[in-house]
């Protein structure tokens, strides 16, 4: 009951803010002129009453700048959808999510005395027997959390993010208030188009995962064993002894932030090598692992003694399922190639369209975008950042949605290119770029990958193959006894979509390893050292005939 009254007070208080901002936009309304004509007489007298009944001022700032005021007084929690709402370019007008983007999360710090009861309730230990040194002015504060310098009672030197308390709390209620708010939304068709009730739950994903310091320190786990290989690229450790949900301690590391010239100039940093570094890092955790860093900024990233970059603050972060990132891949590897009717058809794999979606239009359009940002002269003229910024704003008017988690690779992307702009004013990203997508690409095409697959699966082929001998004679012998029968049954239309998937996988593999065997005597001696007995062309006519084998069950197999 209490938990529902304070939701309660807080649609209230939710309500009363939207209305102000109603009342404005509808005053703004009555004074816009229509085209070039002025405003008539009839409705400036009704705005001026309007106005004075409300007393609000006679000028009036534009509906975005509006908006995003609202969302600041409604506090944290809508500041922070504020944010979400600013990468959504496939979904909003590009005036609302480019002011969107001016949304400031720095908010007054707690005192010590709130920060050291959240650390205390948390490990059920008094704060003086957990760190031997604990600074009270916080070096960092944000609508969520704040970060301050302490060290272990071992010496260790380490940075304790500790969460506001009540935040918690009050973002669930909020969240709940949305969730309310957008039912209603959703029944007007003017704002069903732009799905509120999916961003609503899409911004309680990212804030309740950002909510959790314990996942926090997973993700930098998960990302230090991804790039256990890069000496360049570190991720700080976390000291689980020291974390919870609503604390994360983690190792400190001392550098200097990308945007500080004059430092990074006094150390000699080399810019343009860095910047690509930064880059390249972003493409493997984009099109390798599938996981990634969802808010690459210049705020969350230090060079480390010249020559390393530190990526900190890994709340938000996003991860691709091995279809939805190979899609993406392609879409980036032949954009940077230059392949643009193949990259539009891969980016459109990516899109769920919505009522009224114009696939027709959409692929047109991008295609000539794509054009026009292959024909720029210079990359600060129309970058790669741009260039995907631009598809977002025209998937929303053609009505095709882009799903979170591609958003926020996007705007990965995106931010990178604006770190790498700072350290290389000459970097072009799809230059950086082409070297390693062309290796990615190499590696997934590669035989050897398809061999491993073939390889995984052999024992079930061999298993349904060595059933076969048998089950040709029990059919023989009932056909010659005359107890054969067949039975026609239609399967379940997504069981024989899969078969004849399936079937027809084996039958390209056949045809790949018929064509390597067929073209093997005319490869110069030692490029290929297989260990096969026998005629290599006849092994070519083997993998011919079992592809066409395949190729016929998957034909039978498709559904109508």
């Amino acid at each position: 009951m209490r938990r529902a009254y304070y939701e309660i007070r807080r649609m209230l208080a939710v309500n009363s803010i939207l209305i102000d901002l109603l009342i404005d936009v509808l005053i703004a309304y009555l004074y816009r002129p229509r085209g070039l004509r002025p405003r008539s007489f009839s409705r400036r007298f009704v705005a001026g009453v309007v106005r004075r009944i409300f007393r609000r001022p006679k000028n009036f700032a534009r509906f975005p700048v509006q908006f995003r005021k609202t969302l600041e007084r409604l506090g944290p929690t809508y500041v922070k959808l504020g944010q979400i709402l600013s990468l959504r370019d496939d979904m909003l007008p590009e005036r609302i999510t480019m002011e969107l983007r001016k949304l400031q999360s720095q908010v007054p710090p707690i005192t010590y005395a709130e920060a050291k009861g959240v650390i205390e309730a948390e490990f059920n230990t008094p704060i003086r027997h957990i760190f031997a040194e604990f600074a009270e002015t916080p070096v960092a504060s944000a609508s969520l959390a704040q970060a301050h310098i302490a060290k272990l009672r071992n010496g260790q030197k380490v940075v304790v993010k500790v969460q506001r308390p009540g935040i918690s709390r009050l973002i669930s209620d909020d969240i709940n208030v949305m969730r309310r708010l957008a039912f209603v939304m959703e029944r007007i068709p003017k704002l069903r188009d732009y799905r509120p009730a999916h961003f609503v739950e899409e911004f309680a994903k990212y804030t309740m995962r950002e909510l959790d310091f314990a996942q926090e320190g997973k993700h930098a786990d998960q990302f230090r064993e991804n790039f256990k290989e890069w000496d360049d690229i570190i991720f700080p450790k976390i000291y689980w002894d020291y974390t919870s949900r609503r604390v994360l301690t983690m190792e400190f590391i001392e550098g200097v932030k990308p945007d500080d010239r004059e430092k990074l100039k006094r150390m000699g940093v080399n810019g343009p090598k860095l910047a690509a570094r930064g880059a390249q890092a972003v493409l493997k955790m984009l099109y390798i692992d599938g996981f990634f860093h969802g808010d690459p900024h210049p705020g969350n990233m230090f060079i480390v003694d010249r020559t390393k970059i530190c990526l900190i603050d890994l709340g938000m972060i996003g991860s691709f399922s091995p279809d939805v990132r190979n899609n993406m891949f392609l879409y980036y590897y032949f954009t940077v190639i230059r392949e643009f009717d193949h990259a539009t058809s891969y980016l459109v794999k990516l899109t769920e369209p919505g009522r009224r979606a114009d696939v027709a239009g959409f692929r047109a359009e991008l295609a000539e975008q794509i054009k026009r940002w292959s024909g720029a002269s210079a990359f600060k003229e129309y970058s790669l950042g741009r260039l995907i910024f631009d598809t977002m704003n025209i998937g929303a008017k053609h009505r095709l949605y882009f799903h979170g988690d591609l958003v926020l690779s996007s705007k990965c992307i995106i931010t990178i290119e604006a770190v790498g702009a700072i350290l290389d004013p000459k970097m072009d990203l799809a230059k950086v770029s082409r070297p390693m997508m062309e290796q990615i690409f190499a590696e997934q095409m590669s035989l050897a990958r398809y061999g491993k697959s073939i390889l995984r699966a052999l024992p079930d082929y061999l298993e349904y193959a060595e059933k076969i001998p048998d089950q040709i004679l029990k059919t023989i012998g009932m056909i010659s006894s005359g107890k054969f029968q067949i039975e026609v049954t239609r399967p379940p239309e997504k069981e024989t979509r899969e078969r004849s998937n399936h079937f027809s996988t084996m039958g390209f593999i056949s045809l790949c390893l018929a064509a390597v065997f067929l073209v093997r005597d005319d490869l110069s001696p030692g490029q290929w050292t297989l260990p096969i007995v026998g005629s290599v062309s006849a092994l070519g006519v083997i993998g011919a005939i079992s592809s066409l084998f395949f190729f016929t069950l998957a034909r039978r197999a498709a559904p109508d």
